[in-house]
C-alpha cells in the first residue's frame, strides 16, 4: 500500500523562513495542489491503493474542494496541532507509526513512471537513498548539540561509530518492520518534547532531518537492521533525481526535493505534466481551486508555451530513444550569439516569463555552438568521442546520456534548441 501525508498547519502558517513549509515550501500554493494530485495519480497507475493521512483542514481542501482521488482519506493529524509548525516531518513519522501492514510512504512531491522493485520494498526498511556525510547534517548537528538538553543515545553512538553523519532520505520510505517505525516515532517525540523549551534558540526546520532521517538510520544501525535504498550514489544536490526534462521517457522517478519547489522550471513542468497526463483532473482542480479562492491566477502558462510542451511530451513518449538520438536539433531562430572577446554569450527568450535572458557559455554550455547547424545527439557524441580527453572520461553510452540530458533540458525547459520536424505534429 502507498501512503502519503499532509499536515496543514505549516502549510497555512505564513512565514518567509527558508526552512518553514508555508505553501508547502512551493513557489506558489497552486503547485502544491498540482504536485499532490500528480503524485497521487501516478502512484495509482502502479498500486491498487493510495491513501492520504491528513487533518481536518487537509481533508476539506484536498477531498471536499479539490477531490484529489485518494483511495481513502484518514483524518489522524489534528492531535499534532499543539506542536511547532516547523516540525513538518512529524506527521510523516506519525503516519509511519500508524501502519499495521507493510507500506510505502511517498512524499507528495515524488512522481513515478514505473513500479518500485519488490526486491527493494519488501525488505524490513527501504528508503530513497542513503545520505552519507552530506554537509548540511554536520552543520546542523554542530549547532544543536551545543544547545539541546537531550539527544537520543542512538545518534551519539552513530556519530561515535562512523565519525560522520549517516542518514537515509525519506522521500520514499517504508518496509515490513513496523516495530522499527513505532520506535522511531517514540524516540522523535521524546527528542521534541525534551527540547521544546529551547526551540527559540535553534532553526526548528533544520531539526526535521535529524529526528527523522539521521535518527532513523541510527536506530536501524543500533539494531543491525539493513536499510535498502532505491538509488545509489546520489549527490547532496540530488541532481540525479530532479530531472523533470527526462521524466516519463528516460527517467522513471522524480523528486521535487528542497530547492526544486522554488524553481519556476520545476513548477511549470509539474503543472504541464498534470495537464498532459491527466487533463480532466487538471481542469477540475484548477477550476475548483480558483472558484474556492485557494489561490489567485499567477504564473500562468501561456497557450503557445503550453502547446510546445504538450507536443514535446507526446513526441518524447511516442518515439524510441534511438529515434530521439538521431533527431537533429538546432538553435532556436530567436537565439543570438554574442562574441565578446574572451567570452561568448547567448541571448534567448525565457519561455516562462517572455523575458530576455543572457547565458555566458562556460564549460559544457559551449556545446551550444555546435547546434548553429542542425545536429543530432548521436552525431555530436561521435564527434566528441574523437577528443582523447572526453573518450578517457566517458564511455559512449554515458556520453550519450549526458548529451541527451543537456539537449532536452535546453529544448524542453528553455526552448534554446528546437528539434527538426517535431513542432509540426498535431496533438
Amino acid at each position: 500500500m502507498i501512503v502519503q501525508s499532509f499536515w496543514s498547519k505549516p502549510f497555512l502558517k505564513d512565514s518567509n523562513h527558508p526552512n518553514a513549509r508555508f505553501k508547502g515550501g512551493w513557489l506558489h500554493e497552486k503547485y502544491f495542489y498540482y504536485s499532490t494530485a500528480l503524485s497521487c495519480l501516478k502512484f495509482k497507475e502502479f498500486y491498487k491503493e493510495v491513501d492520504l493521512y491528513t487533518d481536518s483542514n487537509g481533508e476539506k481542501i484536498l477531498k471536499t474542494i479539490l477531490n484529489i482521488p485518494y483511495s481513502n482519506y484518514h483524518n489522524t493529524l489534528d492531535p499534532l496541532n499543539d506542536y511547532h509548525e516547523n516540525l513538518w516531518a512529524l506527521p510523516k513519522l506519525h503516519t509511519y507509526s500508524n501502519q499495521n501492514t507493510p507500506f510505502i510512504h511517498a512524499d507528495t512531491d515524488v512522481f513515478i513512471w514505473e513500479k518500485f522493485s519488490d526486491k527493494i520494498v519488501n525488505n524490513p526498511i527501504f528508503c530513497q537513498n542513503i545520505e552519507d556525510n552530506y554537509p548540511i547534517y554536520g552543520e546542523t548537528l554542530d549547532h544543536i548539540l551545543q544547545i539541546l538538553d537531550w539527544i537520543p543515545t542512538e545518534i551519539i553512538n552513530s556519530l561515535y561509530k562512523h565519525k560522520r553523519v549517516v542518514a537515509f532520505n525519506a522521500g520514499v520510505l517504508g518496509g515490513t518492520d513496523l516495530d522499527f517505525y513505532k520506535k522511531l516515532y517514540r524516540s522523535a517525540i521524546k527528542m521534541i518534547q525534551e527540547n521544546n523549551h529551547l526551540f527559540h534558540k535553534i532553526d526548528v526546520g533544520m531539526l526535521n532531518m535529524i529526528y527523522e532521517q539521521h535518527l532513523g538510520h541510527a536506530i536501524a544501525d543500533k539494531n543491525n537492521i539493513s536499510i535498502h535504498p532505491l538509488f545509489e550514489n546520489i549527490d547532496p544536490k540530488f541532481t540525479q533525481l530532479t530531472n523533470f526534462h527526462l521524466a516519463g521517457f528516460h527517467t522513471k522517478y522524480v523528486h521535487a526535493i528542497g530547492y526544486a519547489k522554488k524553481s519556476v522550471y520545476a513548477c511549470e513542468q509539474i503543472e504541464a505534466l498534470l495537464l498532459y497526463e491527466f487533463p480532466e483532473y487538471y481542469n477540475r482542480i484548477k477550476h475548483n481551486g480558483l472558484h474556492n479562492s485557494l489561490w489567485k491566477e499567477q504564473y500562468e502558462i501561456k497557450e503557445s508555451r503550453k502547446n510546445f510542451l504538450l507536443t514535446m511530451f507526446q513526441w518524447l513518449r511516442n518515439n524510441s530513444i534511438s529515434h530521439i538520438y538521431n533527431t537533429k536539433f538546432s538553435l532556436n531562430n530567436s537565439v543570438k550569439i554574442l562574441d565578446e572577446g574572451e567570452t561568448i554569450t547567448i541571448l534567448f527568450t525565457k519561455p516562462q516569463t517572455n523575458e530576455i535572458e543572457k547565458l555566458e557559455l562556460i564549460d559544457w554550455d559551449n556545446i551550444l555552438l555546435y547546434f548553429q547547424e542542425p545536429l543530432s545527439i548521436n552525431e555530436l557524441c561521435n564527434e566528441l568521442m574523437n577528443d582523447s580527453d572526453i573518450s578517457k572520461k566517458y564511455t559512449k553510452d554515458k556520453l550519450l546520456d549526458k548529451i541527451l540530458s543537456f539537449v532536452i533540458d535546453k529544448c524542453l525547459i528553455h526552448e534554446i534548441f528546437i528539434p527538426e520536424n517535431v513542432l509540426e505534429l498535431s496533438l
